[in-house]
């Protein structure tokens, strides 16, 4: 029979609840006639109890059997007064099952006959119980899930549907930040190419001033003039404090010739121009170094980006990987239990 899981379902509460009747029905009879044997039972402790022993017993045996007997009835009278139904007895009936064996062989030998009666009884409550657990078992449903099982299910789809979506979102985006660096390469590249154009120009102008300055160092040498101390120790001076050298140039001009004096003209006409040219380059190259550390920052934003994207897509994709498992789990689970529902209404 295929039915719908909605309409088994409810076929199977119908058939559950009319089960759970004749159960509580077969409880009741069941527990009825418990307590006609646990009365019988009480009624031959009560006997046993007031029972007068044999004469002639040794005292010795008569006073052990004694307080065999008030602990034998004690113990059982108070197990049986606890009980109100069927599985009450189930859920002791270990305990009390000693009992159908004797309770001390001195309380035996005087009171042989009345603990036989009593353990009689004790037995057919055992197979009484028996009986019961068998008959209930037949008629007792199993605990399905559907309903459960199908709430788990919609439930997970969800899930599922918001772990592809954030899935694809961060696969697009994935896509973008690896496509995006290559353009910013080049220009990091181009950028790199023209730091080290400009080093060189600077280098190659510093190293022509300095070489044109140098051309005076003998001639102020000898001439042993104070002010010209910083420059006959680092030559870099004239680059450094170019109003300063000029005018220690212009003072020594009259007595400069040759070489020096060619220098001199040369460094008078174009040392202010060339420093100029220096500086602007050099805040070229300045401006270049930010623009290169901006980039190569941004560059590697965008690579921690693209390795934190790919993490998580990994762990998305294995929890879409587990989500799956898990419902297509449930989905046999499903058709594993629609079929006992649909066994168990064929029956019915």
């Amino acid at each position: 029979m295929k039915v719908k899981p909605e309409e088994a379902l409810r076929e199977y509460q119908t058939l559950k609840r009319r089960r759970e009747k004749e159960l509580e029905s077969l409880k009741g009879e069941y527990s009825d006639e418990m307590r006609r044997l646990v009365k019988e039972i009480l009624q031959l402790l009560k006997e046993l109890e007031e029972k007068e022993p044999p004469s002639k017993v040794d005292r010795r045996l008569l006073s052990m059997a004694l307080r065999e007997r008030k602990t034998y009835v004690t113990a059982l009278r108070k197990f049986f007064s606890s009980l109100e139904s069927i599985d009450d007895l189930g859920a002791r009936l270990e305990k009390v099952s000693k009992y159908h064996v004797g309770h001390g062989r001195y309380l035996m030998i005087l009171f042989e006959k009345d603990i036989y009666r009593v353990n009689k009884l004790l037995k057919e409550l055992s197979e009484l119980y028996g009986r019961y657990v068998s008959e209930i078992s037949g008629k007792s449903l199993p605990e399905l899930r559907i309903g459960e099982i199908m709430g788990e299910m919609e439930e997970l789809k969800r899930e599922i549907s918001l772990t592809e979506g954030e899935l694809n979102s961060l696969r697009k985006r994935l896509e973008e930040l690896k496509n995006a660096p290559y353009e910013e390469t080049d220009e990091i590249e181009n950028e790199r190419r023209r730091r080290e154009e400009l080093k060189v120009k600077i280098r190659t102008l510093r190293t022509e001033l300095r070489s044109k300055a140098s051309k005076l160092h003998k001639p102020l040498k000898r001439m042993r003039l104070p002010e010209a101390a910083p420059f006959l120790k680092d030559s870099s001076y004239a680059l450094n404090n170019p109003d300063e050298f000029l005018n220690l140039v212009k003072r020594v001009y009259p007595k400069l010739d040759g070489k020096a004096k060619k220098a001199s003209d040369w460094l008078l006409k174009n040392l202010s121009p060339k420093l100029d040219e220096l500086r602007k380059l050099e805040e070229e190259l300045e401006l270049v170094e930010e623009h290169i550390k901006e980039a190569e920052s941004a560059s590697s934003d965008r690579r921690l980006e693209i390795l934190r994207t790919e993490e998580r897509v990994k762990r998305l994709e294995n929890e879409l990987h587990r989500q799956r498992s898990r419902l297509k789990s449930l989905e046999k689970r499903l058709k594993e239990e629609i079929r006992l529902l649909e066994g168990l209404l064929s029956e019915s």
